[in-house]
């Protein structure tokens, strides 16, 4: 079994993830890391599904890394597109998940995992980070940094975290660690990133946040006007919540 079981959650990316995938699969094959690739179709249209199941069966025959498509019957969020792949896990020791628009490069979710590999640690888990520069490229708008930050502010505010950004779509966590949590993680969608990192926290994890160079990617499902106030409200019930 691999060590690391990757996850990409993807809804109407039929678009965007061709090119990723392709570019991902070729850097993990070219550092030889032991990984397998899943994707989690999170309720798709019917015709951009078989076309998602299609891309992975073509890519499978070239990396043998990339697993069949597992697909939702509904959509029901990101957060729980990364689960429903993190359960197929058997003996993989690190979970991880990125995002299939490529936001976080190829070769910057590669870094992570040899970071991941050098701490060696079954209470550490890594994130990517778009907070810190380090000589780091971010390139997003005005308005989604602002709000960006201010989300931060208030998720420090009620959930007494400490990390700087919980929203960059790259993460690995040990699976021990996902195991003895899982019965806790009840956000599906924009929000599970908090949620899971609370949860991995009060387990005595240590969360070290590294950045990396990340670009805004057009054609993403998140609306900062109409998700925003439902992903503070979320974040507000997850204070309390054991």
């Amino acid at each position: 079994m691999p060590q690391f079981l990757l996850v990409i959650p993807a809804y109407r990316e039929v678009q965007r993830l061709p090119v990723f995938a392709g570019e991902l699969l070729a850097a993990l094959a070219q550092a030889g890391l032991s990984v397998a690739v899943q994707v989690v179709d999170d309720g798709s249209p019917e015709a951009e599904r078989v076309a998602m199941a299609a891309l992975c069966e073509r890519l499978r025959g070239r990396w043998p890394m990339m697993q069949p498509l597992i697909a939702l019957p509904a959509n029901v969020g990101k957060g729980a597109a990364v689960y429903a792949g993190w359960d197929t896990a058997a003996e993989a020791r690190w979970l991880g998940f990125c995002d299939a628009d490529g936001s976080v490069p190829a070769d910057e979710v590669v870094r992570l995992m040899w970071m991941v590999l050098a701490a060696n640690d079954p209470v550490v888990c890594v994130i990517a980070s778009r907070r810190s520069s380090d000589g780091k490229s971010v390139h997003r708008g005005w308005l989604r940094g602002g709000l960006s930050r201010l989300f931060s502010a208030w998720v420090r505010r009620c959930a007494g975290l400490g990390v700087r950004d919980t929203q960059c779509g790259c993460k690995f966590i040990p699976a021990t660690v996902y195991q003895t949590i899982r019965p806790g993680l009840h956000e599906r969608r924009f929000v599970f990133d908090v949620e899971l990192l609370k949860r991995t926290v009060e387990a005595g994890v240590r969360v070290l946040e590294e950045p990396v160079n990340w670009v805004s990617r057009p054609g993403g499902s998140l609306r900062l006007w109409r998700d925003g106030a439902t992903m503070a409200a979320a974040v507000w019930r997850l204070r309390n919540r054991r």
